[in-house]
């Protein structure tokens, strides 16, 4: 029986081998001797660690969902207008694209609408991002004194997100419009927003 650290590294090499197979043909076109191959393992071996190239897929997601929220965390501690711009900037920039992840995510997101064990792990993804969102708006808010929907707020900026992440693969652009565009829409949300010492706010 393989040593629990053989197992983890085994698993490790696999993953890494899916994604780089990915990138070069797709996940449909993937199959297992070919991400044994990029692994360094032997086909049969695969199966002692994942029970199918869908659960492969899954950790695949797991492990580069936990990759892309430790980088979101480096805005934690940041005064709120720069924690806003660093979420979106960590998305959109063009200094910090990773085009090859991307495309294991795209490809991920289309397996997630077919494969409710890939969807449930890209579902809590989105879902820590709107979370993030929703406190970096809130504090925000709060330092230019309005009073924002900031769930809702949250909601269009995730999907400005991730459209012009899609579009910026796939459609091309001008450099950097993406992010011009997220906070050009942050401070339209602010604009709009009530003063938080505005008599109707007084009021209600």
């Amino acid at each position: 029986m393989p040593r629990p650290s053989q197992v983890s590294q085994r698993r490790a090499q696999l993953i890494r081998a899916l994604a780089q197979v990915m990138a070069q043909q797709g996940y449909e076109a993937a199959s297992i001797r070919e991400i044994a191959q990029a692994a360094g393992l032997a086909p049969g071996l695969v199966h002692h660690y994942f029970p199918d190239k869908e659960a492969l897929l899954v950790a695949l997601t797991e492990d580069l969902g936990a990759q892309w929220l430790t980088r979101l965390d480096e805005a934690e501690g940041l005064a709120p207008e720069a924690r806003l711009r660093r979420l979106i900037s960590l998305h959109l920039s063009v200094d910090e694209a990773r085009p090859d992840e991307l495309g294991c995510w795209l490809q991920i997101i289309a397996e997630a609408a077919r494969r409710p064990s890939v969807g449930a792990v890209w579902a809590g993804v989105v879902m820590s991002l709107r979370s993030r969102l929703v406190v970096a708006l809130t504090a925000l808010a709060e330092a230019r004194g309005r009073t924002l929907d900031v769930e809702a707020g949250a909601a269009a900026l995730l999907a400005l997100i991730y459209g012009g992440l899609t579009l910026g693969a796939t459609a091309g652009g001008p450099p950097g419009y993406a992010a011009t565009a997220a906070w050009a829409l942050v401070e339209g949300l602010l604009a709009a927003a009530p003063s938080a010492d505005s008599p109707s706010q007084a009021a209600g």
